[in-house]
Order: structure tokens, then C-alpha cells, then sequence
């Protein structure tokens, strides 16, 4: 079995560049990739929706609780973004491994990496690097605990064509 890109990537990013740029290096490099989905915070969110809708419906209200339980579908999202990665993925002919994680990207990274042990370069998206869901203090702990390099992808002002990428 060949090396592989860890592609790391969140529910909430929508944008494709990640992604695109992922596969992009991968068949350059003849690699196949792995995609890891780390949803962080939605477990929580989402069993609390549940808790919600149960309540509501001990309470007989009924409508409330199905509102609460459709609103919570849309986490079903999730499930379709990774459907969408596996296409492409496909599409492009690379042989690719699908991950989820529903605990912060450090544990996740590190349990991953020494479950996986052909991953050789991580990627992370856009999304994960913003937003809080990877802190810097995170990024150092991980470049002194993983020994692959990890390369942070960001997004440029739309004035900008190019995709600009920063290695830790």
C-alpha cells in the first residue's frame, strides 16, 4: 500500500479549494488521500437538540418537538459532504480513505496517525485552521508531537486567483 495525504476538514467548510488542492497534490505526488471529518461541538449540539425535542414532547408538544428534530436534520448534511468528497475523490481516480472524529482535531489527528501509519503529510482546510476550531497553541503541540509535516491551507481576498499555502 502507497503513502498517503491526510486531508483534514470540518462539516462546516464549504469551500471546494481545500479540497480541490488536496487531490491536486495527491495525484502529483502519485499519492492516494485520506480525508479525516472533524466535527467538533456537533455530538453535543446535536444530542442537545434531541434532549430538547424529548422534552417538548413529554410536555404534548408535539409540533415543537418535530420543528426541533427537522432543524437537527439538517446535521444530515454531514453525511452528504462526505458522499461529495468520495465522488470527487473518485473522479479524479485516487484511492481514498473516508475518517470522521467527533473530538478536536489534535486527539483526533494523533489517534488517527498512529492507527494510519501510511500518512505521511497532513493538509488542513481552510475551515479547520479558522474559526477557532484549531488554535495556534493546538498547531505547536501537534508539529512537536507529529513527525510528518503538517501544511496549513488558507484563503486568499477574492482579489487574489492564486491559492496560498503556508507549511508548518
Amino acid at each position: 500500500m502507497g503513502k498517503n495525504l491526510l486531508f483534514v476538514t470540518s462539516p462546516d467548510d464549504i469551500s471546494e479549494d481545500g479540497l480541490s488542492y488536496a487531490l491536486y497534490l495527491a495525484e502529483i505526488t502519485q499519492r492516494g488521500i485520506s480525508v479525516l471529518m472533524v466535527h467538533k461541538k456537533k455530538f453535543s449540539k446535536r444530542f442537545e437538540d434531541l434532549m430538547t425535542a424529548v422534552t417538548f414532547a413529554e410536555a404534548n408538544e408535539h409540533e415543537t418537538a418535530r420543528e426541533i428534530l427537522k432543524n437537527s436534520a439538517s446535521k444530515d448534511a454531514e453525511g452528504k459532504k462526505l458522499q461529495d468528497i468520495q465522488e470527487k475523490c473518485k473522479e479524479s481516480g485516487i484511492t481514498a480513505n473516508i475518517y470522521t472524529a467527533p473530538e478536536d482535531i489534535p486527539s483526533a489527528l494523533k489517534g488517527l496517525l498512529k492507527k494510519d501509519k501510511n500518512i505521511d503529510m497532513v493538509l488542513l482546510s481552510p475551515e479547520v485552521t479558522h474559526n477557532g476550531n484549531l488554535t495556534i497553541r493546538d498547531l505547536k503541540k501537534l508539529l512537536k508531537t507529529v513527525s510528518i509535516p503538517i501544511v496549513t491551507l488558507t484563503r486568499q481576498n477574492k482579489s487574489h486567483s492564486n491559492k496560498s499555502v503556508e507549511v508548518a
